[in-house]
């Protein structure tokens, strides 16, 4: 991993559970039992106030699972890639679990286990480290300086390099939750269905169901904290489904201060240590302009549940996790022919990053119509479809709309 936020890029939901690329998703899990707490009626409405109005914990130790259970297509065992448990080929499906430790405002640890060993993280105020027990690496990451106010002054050190906060948001039911509650409205059956427990805290069950046909998703549940009004879990039911496609929540919940150690940390003896200077790693910030000749970035087509990203293809491969590519382009028959180009330094990533979209693109079915032709591939929750034009289509939606969509893109 080249940086933190790329490390939280690898572990949590991102953009409400989407497809990133042409095979990865990012989705998770968590569990509850079948218990049912008595608690004080609360309608749909009033929950969901209370729901908008809750505050992050000051303080947690927690277990957050993941699991997904989308149908993807058995991938091939690709070397790099399947290493880690938090690739691209393990987080299509199976469980996945991170430790949590958490003290408001800048000091967080993250625990995630990868193939013999484990990779821990953790911000103590400025102090921010990365440890792989497996390759007995430690790294230092520093904020990046800020540019001097004038010419010949020293520049200033910005602040905490991770903004712990937010990101325990991400790794958290809550960021999942929030993207489903802004998606309510007109368009939305919002419902109470009784109590269940959760990671040993009683909670309201709500249930989201979308009334756009096209919609892939069938029901969202919400497990909502009894007393902090925090999600505890969500599940992501597909239409025609029973069960969970995918689930992410607490399995174990604290909100009692962890000790100071859980923060600190000293490089092991005998263990390589490297620092690394962030603001030479991260993309710089987008100027909201496209430059001539420069390839269209990301765009959203559609409103709500019926919502599809719509990806220029390089730029998917370039964002697959796992792969930690600097940057790729593709566009046209050629790249959609090839399973897309590569282009700049992707060396080892870019052919493992190849093999995994190669795979895809031999699962998917050929299909056309008047928006052209391309590429389905179809999941119980997920539609993806690779057009010729070099555009990658992914939205929680059935074909239909994706073609729709497939119009709007030149």
């Amino acid at each position: 991993m080249s940086n933190p936020r790329r490390y939280w890029r690898k572990i949590r939901w991102a953009s409400a559970a989407a497809v990133i690329a042409v095979a990865a998703v990012l989705t998770g899990t968590v569990f509850a039992n079948a218990a049912s707490p008595a608690l004080a009626n609360r309608t749909p409405a009033q929950l969901l106030a209370l729901m908008r109005g809750a505050k992050l914990p000051t303080s947690m130790q927690a277990v957050v699972s993941e699991t997904a259970n989308l149908g993807f297509p058995a991938l091939p065992n690709i070397p790099g890639l399947s290493s880690s448990s938090l690739s691209a080929t393990a987080l299509i499906t199976g469980t996945h679990t991170v430790d949590l430790w958490y003290t408001a405002p800048n000091r967080l640890r993250v625990a995630a286990p990868v193939s013999f060993g484990e990779t821990d993280l953790r911000v103590n105020g400025r102090q921010v480290w990365q440890w792989n027990s497996r390759t007995q690496t430690a790294t230092r990451y520093l904020p990046s300086a800020r540019p001097p106010a004038r010419p010949g002054a020293a520049p200033k050190p910005r602040s905490a390099a991770v903004p712990a906060k937010s990101a325990l948001a991400g790794l958290t039911p809550v960021q999942a939750s929030r993207r489903v509650l802004a998606l309510a409205g007109p368009t939305t059956k919002v419902t109470v269905m009784g109590t269940t427990t959760v990671a040993g805290r009683n909670a309201y069950q709500l249930s989201i169901v979308p009334r756009a046909s096209g919609s892939l998703i069938g029901q969202i549940l919400i497990a909502v904290d009894a007393q902090t009004y925090l999600p505890l879990q969500v599940q992501v039911i597909a239409r025609g489904q029973s069960g969970p496609a995918f689930q992410i929540g607490f399995t174990s919940l604290s909100l009692s201060r962890p000790a100071t150690s859980n923060f600190a940390f000293t490089p092991p003896p005998g263990a390589h240590v490297k620092t690394v200077r962030l603001g030479a790693s991260l993309p710089a910030k987008p100027s909201g302009r496209t430059p001539s000749g420069a390839a269209a970035g990301p765009k959203v087509l559609g409103k709500g549940w019926l919502s599809v990203a719509a990806i220029p293809a390089g730029q998917a491969l370039a964002a697959l996790p796992g792969t930690g590519l600097p940057g790729a382009s593709g566009s046209g028959s050629a790249a959609y022919q090839s399973g897309l180009t590569i282009s700049g330094p992707a060396g080892k990533a870019a052919g493992q990053a190849s093999a995994l979209a190669q795979s895809v693109l031999k699962a998917a079915t050929k299909v056309s119509g008047s928006w052209g032709s391309g590429r389905l591939l179809r999941t119980s929750l997920f539609s993806v479809l690779i057009t010729s034009k070099g555009t990658v289509l992914v939205g929680a939606v059935t074909p239909k709309v994706l073609y729709a969509a497939a119009a709007q893109v030149p």
